[in-house]
């Protein structure tokens, strides 16, 4: 391994380190679709619109993420998704509500439910299995391909920094736990395999 090698394999080691102590401080953020939060679902009887149905929760609810839906056949009901609600602020959404759409509504029309917090562990499960099996695959085809450990563990150590750098990426900037993210984790998963084993192939046909 060269110094430059050496030097960049130090720094990434204390930049995993940092995101493992960062995250048993204060955890990962996660997206409010799997967050504890609170679910608002209301008729408004009409088409419309969900950015206008958001920048009225946003008024009331200034600071946190907000999430809008559609839902039902009709695309009449409106789903607002927050992480905390109070009688106030359900007052004066039907308020604005009423005002922007020309409705009756009261804090007694909206439907309230609250959303216990999804575990981390629930959004990566699906995706284990299928890892582990390609995983296995892989080591499969280097064993007969180059008949050696070495392109092996070359492949491992840079699949565990790429995933490391990753789940660094989530801790130290808190961006946040979505639908998105394991797919991503699986696309640098392929890529990584893919580019080390091409860089294999050419030092095989080299030789």
């Amino acid at each position: 391994m060269s110094k430059k090698s050496k030097i960049m394999s130090i720094i990434l080691v204390v930049i995993f380190i940092i995101a493992i102590v960062l995250t048993g401080i204060r955890g990962l953020n996660v997206d409010l679709n799997y967050a504890e939060g609170v679910s608002i679902l209301f008729n408004i009887d009409q088409q419309f619109n969900t950015t206008d149905v958001e920048n009225i929760a946003r008024e009331i609810w200034p600071e946190g993420q907000i999430i809008v839906q559609k839902v039902e056949v009709y695309d009449e009901t409106a789903l607002i998704k927050v992480s905390g609600v109070n009688e106030e602020q359900l007052t004066n959404l039907a308020n604005k509500i009423n005002e922007k759409y020309g409705l009756e509504l009261t804090s007694e029309d909206l439907t309230v439910q609250y959303n216990s917090n999804v575990q981390i562990r629930d959004i990566v499960s699906p995706y284990i299995v299928p890892m582990l099996i390609s995983t296995a695959l892989i080591i499969v085809y280097y064993s007969i391909r180059f008949r050696g450990v070495k392109e092996i563990l070359d492949l491992l150590i840079k699949l565990i920094f790429a995933e490391g750098i990753l789940f660094s990426i989530y801790a130290i900037t808190r961006l946040p736990i979505d639908v998105l993210t394991m797919p991503i984790g699986m696309l640098v998963f392929a890529g990584v395999t893919i580019y080390v084993t091409l860089k294999h192939e050419n030092g095989k046909l080299a030789k």
